[in-house]
């Protein structure tokens, strides 16, 4: 992979681009405006234009005097080797229904392979489908919102296949994909609008919009009642904003924090039975009855207990099978990218795994001085998505289009 100084330094104005490059970057739009889309999730013409998307810039890569398919970096050699044995196995243990029921997974992994290509290049061609991405994502924020206040439940019933949630999708609600997307969005635009305030473009029109975005962005993640996303997003924006350059605030700030967690710790009971009235009616009610006979008998229990279940399952299945996985994902818990993977492949390609979505984000990280706090806070983000959850492919668009754009973008601020 290209050093990050050269990846994050380079510009190409997208007027200087040839027409093949120009429908290259079409395909890219369509296709990140399709995994985050809630209108776009139902439909065989808009999975087929997808697939067409993919495939037509594949074959254009392979005219490219640099493509990344035909020159591989030795980390692409490395996804190579990943999805040759993986699907090898798969198909093996499970048939041809093992590749079919990966296919997010393979679309999430498709956008490093575009990342990878316009490394070579620059990432700001990319800056279209980051604008484009701002704009749409509070759109269908506002739909989901508004849907969200008449029923609470709506996002959590569009993961579900069926009539009641291609009726929900059409109303432009979005689902996990979407809601967890938004921990990435969030944290990605505020660096943004840090920037701008800093630049004394508070009250610009754009500014204005981005901080009218995250703020209904928070308030989407709060109404859509998934209790994971809602702690995920409080850490990362109390570190993203309390994250210091100095090392003696940051021993401050993660003192401050054990604090909280003693006194959570001591008072978390009575905290949570005062906060239970106004959650009467939502499914936080029920997780918070769930959080208090947790704590009060020391193990999870309802929604929590079927999770760490499922954690468990695969952890124990990797520990059986350490080197080769059982192959077959049958009796896998399903719900962790990262327990899964070890618990089916084995340790080997597990570690491929975490070296093939980590590698990005942390060579970001080690590239430069500035914006640590994006940097580290988009980090754990990352860890997290992918080891408490299963695979989204929007988080292919965000890991490796939208962040590292936004950051190729601050950095030349």
């Amino acid at each position: 992979m290209n050093s990050m100084s050269h990846i994050l330094e380079r510009e190409t104005p997208i007027r200087s681009l040839g027409i093949l490059d120009k429908i290259k970057l079409i395909c890219v739009i369509y296709l990140s405006v399709w995994v985050t889309s809630p209108f776009l999730a139902y439909g065989t013409g808009y999975r087929i234009l997808a697939l067409g998307s993919m495939l037509l810039w594949i074959f254009l890569e392979l005219f490219e005097k640099r493509s990344i398919i035909l020159r591989p970096t030795s980390y692409i050699l490395v996804l190579y080797f990943f999805l040759l044995y993986t699907m090898s196995v798969g198909y093996l243990a499970d048939g041809i229904s093992s590749i079919t029921r990966n296919i997010q997974f393979y679309i999430m992994l498709f956008f490093i392979f575009i990342y990878a290509s316009y490394s070579r290049k620059s990432l700001a061609i990319l800056r279209p489908v980051v604008y484009l991405n701002i704009v749409l994502f509070t759109v269908w924020m506002w739909t989901t919102y508004s849907v969200l206040l008449e029923n609470s439940h709506a996002a959590r019933y569009v993961i579900r296949s069926g009539e009641e949630a291609r009726v929900l999708t059409q109303k432009g609600v979005g689902g996990f994909t979407f809601i967890y997307s938004l921990l990435i969005y969030i944290i990605a635009v505020l660096a943004l609008v840090k920037r701008r305030i800093k630049e004394g473009k508070l009250l610009s029109p754009i500014t204005l919009f981005m901080i009218f975005s995250i703020v209904l962005a928070i308030l989407v993640v709060l109404k859509a009642e998934y209790s994971t996303a809602v702690l995920l997003m409080v850490f990362s924006l109390f570190f993203f904003l309390f994250y210091s350059d100095s090392i003696q605030k940051n021993i401050i700030m993660f003192f401050s924090m054990f604090l909280l967690f003693i006194a959570l710790k001591y008072y978390l009971i009575d905290i949570l039975r005062m906060l239970q009235p106004y959650a009467e009616g939502t499914n936080y009610s029920h997780k918070i009855s769930d959080t208090i006979i947790s704590i009060q008998q020391g193990a999870a229990t309802g929604t929590a207990e079927d999770r760490i279940e499922r954690y468990i399952r695969s952890f124990h299945l990797f520990l059986d099978h350490p080197l080769s996985g059982v192959w077959s994902i049958e009796n896998i818990g399903k719900h962790s990218l990262v327990l899964d993977t070890f618990a089916q492949f084995g340790i080997f390609a597990g570690l491929l795994l975490l070296y093939i979505l980590l590698s990005i984000p942390y060579r970001l990280y080690r590239y430069g001085t500035r914006n640590k706090n994006l940097k580290l806070t988009i980090l754990f983000l990352t860890i997290a998505l992918i080891s408490l959850n299963n695979v989204a492919m929007a988080y292919g668009l965000m890991f490796y289009i939208f962040y590292p754009v936004i950051l190729e973008r601050l950095e030349h601020a």
